[in-house]
């Protein structure tokens, strides 16, 4: 396949931007949930809140201190903390008429992480990566939506969201983590996607 580059991409300067000097540091954490209720649904949704509440103890116990953080999140609502998850994933799930067991794996926000515990005065030092390190992405998908939703669950099974910067046509332009680039490429790769390098630009076409 041939590829033809649309004139608007020529008008965006593409490069990989660069950590802050603080650098990136990832927090994410895992749990195990078994739960049951009056409905399998019921069952879910308490098993959702307490991984969530669980991962964000066992992450931040490392940056924040530990008795003024659990008493934070004892007091705060399961719909306030979703906030403070930037993307999760679930493996393993298993669903009965009144349970549900999974493994649920969760990504936090550092910034607005560290926002909170500032405002509820939680002496913490997490870390801000207010600066990201992405690049940029010129998909062709000759299949129109179909290619768009599979591209974007595979971004989604690699816990993240696409950044779209420009779509035209059957020809999409985004922003990615630059650390799960490799990933990212296997994935698609399986999937009968072609992919190549130009000057720091992933061109993805099939």
């Amino acid at each position: 396949m041939k590829i033809r580059f649309l004139p608007f991409v020529a008008s965006f300067v593409f490069s990989v931007a660069l950590f802050g000097a603080c650098g990136a540091v990832e927090m994410s954490g895992s749990v195990t949930v078994n739960q049951t209720s009056d409905t399998a649904a019921n069952a879910k949704i308490d098993a959702t809140n307490f991984a969530r509440r669980q991962i964000l103890s066992n992450v931040l116990s490392k940056y924040a201190d530990v008795d003024s953080l659990n008493d934070l999140l004892q007091n705060t609502p399961s719909d306030e903390l979703v906030n403070l998850i930037e993307s999760s994933s679930v493996s393993n799930e298993h669903i009965s008429s009144n349970g549900y067991t999974a493994t649920i794996m969760m990504n936090i926000d550092n910034d607005t992480t560290k926002k909170w515990l500032d405002a509820n005065n939680v002496r913490n030092w997490v870390p801000e990566t207010e600066i990201r390190e992405k690049f940029k992405a010129f998909i062709v998908v000759p299949n129109g939506v179909a290619d768009w939703a599979e591209i974007k669950r595979v971004a989604r099974e690699n816990n993240v969201e696409l950044e779209t910067q420009v779509i035209k046509g059957n020809q999409i332009l985004v922003n990615l983590p630059i650390n799960i680039r490799s990933k990212f490429t296997a994935s698609i790769r399986d999937l009968g996607w072609r992919y190549a390098d130009n000057g720091g630009v992933l061109q993805i076409w099939k």
